[in-house]
């Protein structure tokens, strides 16, 4: 039996500390390039993306930068 208890901080920005709470960088741009095959005239697209995320509490935001 599993016991769930719950996390009162504001996610996700009062888990810097938390030893679960994660931060992923994406950039896609050499994605972009490869499926895309020409570099020059891809598209202005959402290039990067942030993945925050807690194991314990199951939560995650994903942020788009340009």
């Amino acid at each position: 039996m599993e016991v769930r208890f719950k996390c009162f901080n504001g996610f996700p920005y009062q888990c810097s500390q938390c030893p679960e709470y994660t931060e992923l960088r994406q950039n896609r741009n050499a994605e972009l390039v490869l499926l895309s095959g020409i570099a020059m005239f891809a598209p202005p697209i959402f290039t990067e993306k942030i993945i925050k995320k807690c194991q314990k509490y199951h939560k995650r935001v994903v942020e788009y930068l340009k």
